[in-house]
């Protein structure tokens, strides 16, 4: 810690802090000066600050060479938070005598780091190195400091070319503002603030953490409104999160009723146009120690949050938990040594594309107090070490939070450096290329019925081909239909909504081989089963020139047998479509081989070929102009059609 206390030091080393010592014991043989070093000491233990710092400057003042006095001065200097003063008064010791206590080099190192002066701190920590008579121990923490001290030198040399801006006075105040969500269209902005309490002393707790959010109007940010939970207003409560969708928010309750520990995770739930009541996220995520600040990936399987429980690394450690197929949360797993230290590692934020973790730390190396870091997962589910986002966006001071827009343009973080309103602020900048998480897109959607246009509550799956592997499965609203998926880049997608009494929707987000693709907004309809109604199956894949089914059509075909499983009342026909490249009849003998091809998967997955017809009409029906590739594309097809 920044605090060092040099009496106790003395104390240990030379033995000359006792009230009991002789005078000997000082460097000085000036009464006068020892008398008011022996009232500064009395001062200093009564914790009274201002009047022992009097006596050690009439202390010095009488004797400009008492070595102890400047020491203890520097140390009282210290403990007011007075830094400046304090290595003046420790620099007049070793002006003094550079060897009569050489930790005074260390204790300027850490001070004149505090204070972003990384330089001047790298020669005080080489200085001490030099000392005689240091421990092992000793020795191997001054190389730490000189080797965090040579990386913050490299990084406040090596700034990025980014403008961090205060996002103003309607955001932000003498209060604590932390950054939670911005959403999509970066129109919305939600954050949390720490204020004063009004109910205190009867809550307990001086402060209270509030919700708050402001909308993008001309240009600006809006005042600030006030996001109102169902939560009683005497329950403590901070560190809230947003679920992608902003269907679910993850928060932080401290000293609840019935809590597992002093603070527990919660969860809070919206559905049509109201929040329901928090539920403890239960014993398996939470202990009896301090757990907080949880955030849920963007595909809703892992929960991040920071705890102080045991099992980790020491301080506050960064832990996550898998969603299992029971739709429960499964034992937390500490992320391990590439993310957690001995110190604190709190505020997890891991980006829309679930590949990307941000975080704050007070421990890895950076440019003082708590810096943001960021870590990335490989193919290999293998998360790299933390690495520094560097300068302008770490100060000296405390980085504690950070958001990134899902497209990865822009970010927000909280910081409490100069020059702000108070306290810690919100600042906005344009993300550098180092720093960037993958750029995510969305499907942003209401499900409807296509005949009566009620909003409908069905499944919304996104499935990886290549994979056969479900990435999201999630139910729209149930009131409004309303739903909104994130969409990684580098996969081929089957994207389908399926509803009982409904045929379900196909589509295909081909994003493996083009970083050129657009987010989707839409009402997308549901087709009633009914005689004559039909869809088009978009993730039905044929190999070039042939009837044989590609791997990457098993996830729709299950999908098509569930709906025959399901709905045992209905017969369909599979109908097979070509572009018009090649002759009528071949492309109406490969249409018919394709739809059957469809009805020998289902009859081997055991749906009864008395339910089941097929026909190829070759290039006879198009549904787009066959001049393009993208229209030829369309009208390859196969589609379903209810008899």
């Amino acid at each position: 810690m920044i605090h060092q206390k040099i009496i106790l030091i003395l104390l240990l080393f030379l033995g000359i802090f006792n009230s009991q010592a002789q005078n000997s014991d000082l460097s000085t043989d000036n009464k006068k000066a020892v008398k008011h070093y022996r009232n500064a000491e009395y001062s200093f233990n009564k914790s009274d600050l201002e009047a022992s710092k009097e006596s050690l400057n009439e202390a010095v003042r009488k004797d400009p060479e008492f070595i102890e006095a400047w020491l203890f001065l520097g140390d009282v200097y210290n403990e007011q938070n007075n830094y400046i003063e304090a290595i003046n008064s420790y620099n007049h010791a070793i002006d003094i005598n550079p060897h009569y206590f050489p930790y005074a080099y260390y204790i300027i190192g850490n001070l004149e780091f505090k204070l972003g002066n990384y330089k001047t701190a790298l020669d005080y920590y080489n200085s001490y190195l030099t000392s005689n008579n240091l421990t092992k121990e000793q020795i191997n923490d001054a190389r730490k400091k000189i080797k965090n001290a040579e990386i913050a030198l490299n990084i406040i040399n090596n700034p990025l070319d980014i403008d961090l801006v205060n996002i103003g006075k309607t955001i932000n105040s003498t209060s604590d503002e932390y950054i939670n969500f911005v959403d999509e269209h970066m129109e919305n902005l939600y954050l949390t603030r720490k204020e004063s309490n009004p109910n205190y002393p009867i809550d307990g707790n001086p402060f209270k953490e509030n919700f708050y959010f402001s909308s993008f109007i001309k240009n600006n940010w809006d005042s600030l409104v006030h996001f109102a939970l169902p939560i009683k207003e005497s329950l403590n409560i901070g560190g809230m999160n947003f679920s992608i969708d902003r269907r679910n928010i993850f928060f932080t309750g401290c000293s609840w009723p019935n809590s597992h520990g002093s603070c527990d995770l919660f969860k809070i739930s919206h559905i049509g146009h109201s929040w329901g009541n928090p539920d403890n996220l239960g014993n398996t995520i939470n202990s009896k120690y301090w757990d907080s600040q949880p955030i849920l990936s963007s595909d809703g399987k892992v929960l991040y949050f920071a705890s102080k429980r045991s099992g980790g690394f020491g301080g506050s450690d960064i832990w996550m938990s898998k969603m299992q197929e029971d739709g429960k949360w499964g034992t937390p797993v500490n992320m391990g040594d590439s993310i957690n230290t001995a110190g604190n590692e709190m505020a997890p934020y891991i980006h829309a594309d679930a590949k990307t973790l941000y975080f704050s730390s007070d421990t890895h190396a950076g440019l003082g107090g708590y810096d943001l870091f960021i870590s990335r997962k490989n193919d290999k589910n293998i998360w790299s070490y933390a690495e520094n986002l560097g300068s302008p966006i770490n100060t000296n001071e405390n980085e504690i939070n950070i958001f990134i827009s899902i497209d990865a343009s822009k970010a927000w973080i909280s910081s409490d450096r100069e020059g702000g309103y108070g306290g810690f602020d919100i600042y906005e900048f344009d993300t550098d290329n180092s720093m960037k998480p993958k750029r995510t897109v969305y499907v942003k959607g209401i499900v409807i019925d296509q005949s009566n246009k009620k909003p409908l509550s069905a499944v919304i799956e996104l499935t990886n081909l290549e994979k056969s592997e479900s990435v999201i499965d999630l139910q729209s609203d149930p009131v409004n239909g309303n739903f909104f998926i994130p969409i990684y880049p580098g996969v081929d997608y089957a994207f389908n909504i399926s509803k009982k009494g409904y045929l379900f929707y196909s589509e295909n987000f081909n994003f493996k081989n083009t970083l050129i693709f657009n987010s989707i907004e839409k009402t997308f309809e549901l087709v009633p089963i009914m005689k004559g109604n039909s869809i088009v199956l978009k993730n039905i894949f044929f190999d070039f020139d042939s009837d044989s089914l590609k791997t990457t059509s098993y996830p729709e075909l299950g999908l098509l047998t569930d709906l025959l499983i399901n709905n045992p009342g209905i017969n369909i026909q599979i109908n097979g479509h070509t572009d018009n490249v090649g002759n009528d009849q071949y492309n109406i003998d490969l249409s018919e081989k394709r739809a059957k091809s469809v009805y020998h998967y289902l009859i081997e997955n055991e749906i009864s070929p008395s339910r089941i017809h097929f026909k190829g009409y070759g290039a006879s029906k198009p549904v787009e102009t066959n001049d393009t590739p993208e229209g030829r594309a369309a009208n390859r097809r196969t589609e379903i059609e209810v008899l």
